[in-house]
């Protein structure tokens, strides 16, 4: 009942201008929202501890009754990880038959997180999308032109149906050279342009030279950004570039800006977040449940993202509440213009590089425009800098040819640092890959 009340108000916001849409939706009494929540908690539950192997099996080792569980504090300490999904694989996950999938390198190991959804999940999606796209200004008469990678990612599934939702045109050119975007782009008088973060600096940076054409704003997700690299776009194109949140596992963003740019307004419809250790200000790992997939649902996963929620409305009146901006990574992976690198990345450039020793740490910092890796290797050479750098920029173009690919679009810079014997080892574990970049919020969150 509470699912084909969810699809009716949604589906009904589409024939009212945005702004009623915003008021009907916003109509819906927070103590009905949660007993959607609720019910469909419950119902997830159940259905993985029927159908799902994985959970099936940890349901039955950790003496967890499904019948008896009506809230995630019911379930202890059990989460699931993206460990999880690598080691027992996403067929230990399966509820139903999947029509889709999509695969998500965002971890600090070379194996792929696969994911399975089913085409009534897509729509699903797309229409939850389609109604934040029209709070930031998406109508039908808009053009809309995509850069998003298309390989094996979700992003560019969903914002197309989003874009079916909403009627307006769209065209795909993938994530290709800048220069070449900006020749074949302006052919099609696009007025709004999706794009990852570090892809829309370095086509800013361009469009800076070459002159830009009027839009009404610009789209981005798939990793953060800080304030000044924002602004930079901003005022280059003077239109506002705002940003999504969410991930593969999630089938895409589960929340998104609003022209307040002050935190993502999050899907409290289709998913139940929580905070894992939250320290004094609130801040912790996010932590979500999928309650509409039959296909893959997802219990109480960890995010490994440290955020917060914000509870406080709003000041632009969207009726839903707010994930503040991510303030870090909970492990080793970073996401950057270079891509989605962990240890296992940085390991492997250095594999053949005879001059460099087991020792060496990757830090990630930026300079506002674009990011900056710098492999700091320990070496009795210091000399060797030189050819360590070559031997990995070799190994960058041979076995990454994404990462590569990103270079050579100056999206990041990568250079190594030579560093004497024994200097970077300041306690018992080094920790191999460092986000040293400042995320300028506008407002304290």
């Amino acid at each position: 009942m509470y699912a084909k009340l969810i699809e009716y108000a949604e589906r009904a916001s589409f024939r009212f201008p945005p702004e009623r849409a915003r008021r009907m939706l916003g109509m819906m009494p927070d103590a009905l929202l949660k007993r959607m929540q609720a019910a469909r908690f419950r119902q997830t539950v159940r259905l993985v501890a029927e159908r799902s192997p994985f959970y099936r099996e940890e349901f039955r080792r950790r003496g967890i009754d499904a019948r008896a569980v009506r809230r995630p504090e019911d379930l202890g300490d059990f989460y699931t990880t993206g460990e999880d999904l690598r080691r027992c694989g996403a067929e230990a996950f399966l509820t139903g038959r999947p029509d889709t999938a999509f695969e998500t390198t965002g971890t600090t190991s070379p194996v792929p997180k696969r994911v399975f959804f089913s085409n009534r999940e897509l729509r699903d999606v797309g229409r939850s999308g389609a109604i934040g796209l029209r709070n930031l200004g998406l109508r039908r008469g808009d053009r809309v032109i995509s850069a998003f990678d298309s390989s094996f990612w979700v992003s560019p599934a969903t914002a197309r149906e989003s874009f079916r939702y909403i009627g307006c045109f769209h065209a795909e050119a993938g994530k290709i050279e800048p220069a070449e975007f900006y020749e074949r782009a302006r052919a099609y008088k696009p007025n709004v342009i999706f794009g990852e973060p570090s892809w829309l600096v370095r086509l800013s940076e361009l469009v800076q030279a070459r002159g830009a054409w009027p839009v009404k704003f610009l789209f981005s997700g798939g990793e953060n950004m800080t304030e000044q690299a924002r602004s930079r776009v901003e005022s280059v194109w003077r239109a506002p570039l705002y940003m999504s949140y969410g991930q593969t596992e999630a089938f895409g963003a589960m929340g998104v800006e609003c022209a307040e740019q002050d935190g993502y307004h999050r899907n409290d419809l289709n998913y139940f977040f929580e905070v894992r250790g939250a320290d004094g200000d609130g801040y912790g790992e996010l932590v979500y449940t999928t309650l509409d997939r039959d296909v893959m649902p997802l219990l109480r996963y960890r995010s490994t993202d440290v955020t917060r929620m914000v509870e406080e409305p709003c000041r632009c009146g969207f009726f839903l509440n707010r994930i503040g901006k991510i303030r870090a990574r909970c492990d080793e992976m970073v996401v950057c213009g270079m891509g989605n690198v962990g240890p296992w990345v940085f390991a492997e450039l250095l594999r053949g590089a005879s001059a460099a020793s087991a020792e060496w740490q990757a830090v990630v910092t930026s300079d506002g425009r674009r990011d900056l890796v710098e492999l700091r290797v320990e070496t009795q050479d210091l000399a060797a800098q030189h050819s360590i750098e070559a031997a990995v920029l070799a190994a960058l173009r041979e076995r990454f040819p994404d990462f590569w690919k990103n270079h050579e679009m100056r999206l990041y810079d990568l250079r190594v640092a030579a560093c004497p014997p024994r200097s970077l080892r300041t306690e018992r574990k080094l920790r191999r890959v460092v986000d040293e970049r400042q995320m300028l919020l506008r407002r304290a969150i």
